[in-house]
């Protein structure tokens, strides 16, 4: 099995479904016993469900996270009398209400920072030979916001080990990573709740 692996995965477009169906394959690799590693660019709330998920269920994956934290997050956590380095999932979490706090998704000078720490571990995680499958999410969009360079996305993928297969999300990829990959799709956006005022759902956008 693990000889025929391998391929490229990029997973693209305005639509809803790139980072679900990236773990839908990490999902299938871990069942079926291989190894995975699991990098999100960007993206720094612990109390995701995929995360809580890995981190309690799930067995030979090794998930990352490196983006800015939920200051409203937070603020719970040390009124729980928690320590702010506490795994997130291990506490209370009550629903938050984001209001008009961007904060996690302004994309400054410390956003770059957590998306080159995020690049330096993929560097070493794709050569490694250590996983059998690597997830990069959000790459795509760190690498349209010029946090990243086009070539070195290029060389990280033409540098892995031969035998990892590599999955990278998020969207507006641009054409070159279409030319280099195995798998292409481009997730297009019909109907979205978002446009009749429904905010993120927990449990289903995280």
């Amino acid at each position: 099995m693990k000889k025929n692996l391998g391929l490229v995965h990029v997973y693209t477009g305005n639509g809803k479904g790139k980072t679900t169906w990236a773990l839908g394959i990490a999902m299938r690799a871990l069942g079926q016993g291989l190894k995975v590693s699991i990098i999100q660019f960007m993206k720094g709330g612990a109390y995701t469900g995929e995360y809580i998920s890995a981190k309690n269920f799930l067995s030979n994956v090794n998930f990352m996270q490196f983006g800015k934290q939920c200051v409203k997050e937070q603020k719970q956590m040390k009124l729980q009398g928690i320590d702010s380095d506490a795994p997130l999932f291990d506490y209370i979490r009550e629903d938050i209400d984001c209001g008009d706090c961007r904060d996690c998704f302004v994309n400054d000078d410390e956003q770059k920072k957590f998306v080159k720490d995020a690049f330096n571990l993929s560097k070493k995680v794709i050569t490694s030979g250590d996983y059998n499958l690597v997830v990069l999410d959000e790459i795509n969009v760190a690498l349209n916001l010029g946090f990243l360079k086009l070539e070195d996305v290029l060389s990280l993928i033409k540098n892995k080990f031969e035998k990892t297969e590599l999955v990278l999300t998020g969207r507006n990829a641009p054409k070159e990573l279409f030319e280099v990959a195995d798998y292409a799709s481009d997730i297009q956006m019909i109907k979205h709740p978002f446009n009749k005022g429904v905010l993120a759902r927990r449990g289903i956008e995280y």
